[in-house]
């Protein structure tokens, strides 16, 4: 596995950035009026001034970036963008929130009274997420970080958990302490309460079983599993099905975080009854997957795949 954790990627920003940059200008690619101050430098003024960040403008595209990746803007247009930035976030959150609100739906008939609180519900959780989210980006506003430098490295990083944060509170914009979660609660009768909890289970065990099945893919590859080898090793994977998050995430949003999950529930299931499964040729090669998924342990919890444990 060679993909890093995004508290690890400050490091090799500035290098790409910087071959980027000479790519570009070896390409001899258009060039808008914006960048005419950059034809009369020199290339190696350019790389220095694309090891600059501004962090405001960044902001919105690190949150919703799940891949790991980073997204770096430097032109103007992008500054220019940003001014729109917060109504974009506004109407990506609210439509998280209609995506909640229809899985109600599906399991549940809802009058057009619960339908109402509902609706009045999410839309107060999109104004406090979204406003919390630009409170925190504002810190960032005009902030400029040379990603070569030691201190502007430590920003970047800062911000890197801001952004992680914020990444999260746009997460459980409808769940965690939410008035969406809490007016179900309260709205719902008995019946569609039970209807909503037996569908969200059947979800949740689907999504694991896709997960499990993608991720046995890989092991088979590296451990040369028997057919029984692999319907017990599954087995024991789906048998540790976690809490996972149905609603706020595609499955091919940050597929290398499902993996890892998948080899973080691995380093739980029972060890001795998992190595005589696989024998001890193969023993070894089952640890470093475990132990891939027990290092990132924290890392996965930040992507918000799981739902906290019921209180």
């Amino acid at each position: 596995m060679t993909r890093s954790c995004p508290e690890r990627m400050g490091g090799v920003v500035s290098h790409r950035i910087a071959v980027v940059t000479l790519v570009m200008l070896a390409a001899g690619s258009p060039r808008a009026a914006d960048d005419e101050f950059v034809d009369a430098a020199s290339p190696l003024q350019a790389t220095q001034e694309s090891n600059f960040v501004e962090l405001g403008t960044n902001f919105y595209d690190q949150v919703f970036n799940q891949d790991g990746g980073l997204t770096i803007h430097h032109d103007a247009a992008a500054r220019a963008s940003d001014e729109k930035a917060q109504s974009r976030v506004t109407a990506r959150v609210r439509k998280m929130g209609a995506t909640h609100l229809a899985a109600v739906e599906r399991a549940c008939t809802l009058s057009d009274a619960q339908r109402r609180k509902l609706e009045l519900a999410i839309e107060s959780d999109v104004r406090r997420c979204v406003g919390g989210v630009e409170e925190i980006r504002r810190r960032y506003a005009d902030m400029k970080v040379d990603l070569n430098d030691r201190e502007g490295q430590q920003q970047w990083n800062r911000f890197q958990q801001d952004v992680t944060r914020c990444r999260r509170r746009v997460m459980t914009a409808f769940t965690e302490g939410s008035l969406f979660a809490e007016a179900l609660s309260t709205v719902l009768d008995e019946g569609q309460a039970s209807n909503l909890a037996t569908e969200q289970a059947a979800r949740r065990t689907f999504r694991w079983q896709s997960l499990v099945a993608r991720a046995m893919i890989q092991l088979d590859d590296a451990l040369t599993l028997t057919e029984d080898q692999h319907a017990e090793v599954e087995r024991m994977l789906l048998a540790k099905e976690p809490r996972l998050r149905i609603e706020g995430w595609s499955p091919e949003r940050n597929q290398h975080a499902e993996q890892m999950l998948v080899f973080m529930v691995l380093a739980d299931v029972d060890q001795k009854a998992l190595r005589a499964v696989v024998g001890e040729g193969r023993w070894k090669s089952v640890v470093t997957f475990a132990n891939q998924g027990r290092a990132m342990r924290t890392w996965i919890q930040q992507q918000g795949l799981l739902e906290p444990p019921p209180k």
